[in-house]
């Protein structure tokens, strides 16, 4: 069995493939794991032909997997980095390595979910957004805050905003909010939902024809309820993209 991991900056996701099946994936975060944590964890009770795995984790992060993975007997980890081509798509980026690998992955598995016109939105500790053809070419994307990014920044860059954020009651889901804590929060979030429609327009403008919406991440929930498009919640996304790359021919 292969063992696939997403390390995230704050949370690893995780799944087993099987005959290209995969187990439902498990999700947590990792700030107080130790070495014992990460292999309990990942490794419960099973044994890894493989691990593959993308990272946009500290490299002390990936070198606790390595160690890890090591320590059970499966080997060095294959961490998947972006490249001009693979699995039938093509790296949009001017310097394909530049490109993040979880957002490279993330293209991928929503490519070959459906290989349609895509505008793939991952909300995490930063949002981003790509685009991808049913040809397969990626056409490159964004990146901003995600959504507790933005609050804590707010927090932290105004003089009394955190003060009146703790003294206000509980969050009250409003476009047009009556306390600091649900228009901190209710701003961030509608900030972003709003960039996620005017992107979805700007390709749906490019290509002459809407793009399908799909989320992922952690926060895609906190950004998605916003929207007045149609989406679809595909939580596991960078790990179906894993799941490919792992079962590619070898070239």
């Amino acid at each position: 069995m292969i063992l696939l991991v997403d390390l995230g900056n704050t949370r690893v996701k995780w799944a087993w493939l099987d005959s290209s099946t995969t187990v439902m994936q498990q999700a947590a975060p990792y700030a107080d794991w130790s070495l014992e944590d990460w292999r309990r964890q990942l490794f419960p009770g099973r044994t890894a032909s493989r691990v593959v795995a993308c990272s946009v984790a500290p490299a002390t992060t990936m070198e606790t997997l390595r160690e890890a993975t090591r320590l059970e007997g499966a080997g060095a980890v294959e961490f998947i980095e972006a490249t001009r081509r693979l699995a039938g798509v093509t790296n949009g980026y001017e310097n394909p390595a530049q490109l993040g690998a979880d957002r490279w992955v993330a293209v991928i598995g929503a490519f070959h979910d459906r290989p349609i016109d895509s505008c793939i939105v991952n909300v995490g500790t930063a949002m981003t957004i790509d685009a991808v053809t049913a040809a397969g070419q990626h056409l490159g994307g964004l990146i901003v805050p995600g959504p507790d990014l933005m609050v804590g920044a707010l927090h932290r860059e105004t003089s009394d905003l955190a003060v009146r954020s703790a003294a206000s009651k509980a969050r009250a889901d409003a476009a047009f909010a009556s306390d600091t804590r649900s228009a901190i929060e209710n701003g961030c979030e509608l900030a972003l939902a709003a960039l996620v429609e005017r992107q979805c327009n700007a390709l749906a403008q490019r290509l002459g024809r809407p793009p399908r919406l799909l989320f992922a991440g952690g926060a895609a929930h906190r950004v998605r309820s916003w929207l007045k498009v149609a989406s679809d919640h595909v939580p596991d996304l960078v790990l179906r993209g894993l799941a490919v790359i792992a079962t590619q021919p070898t070239p």
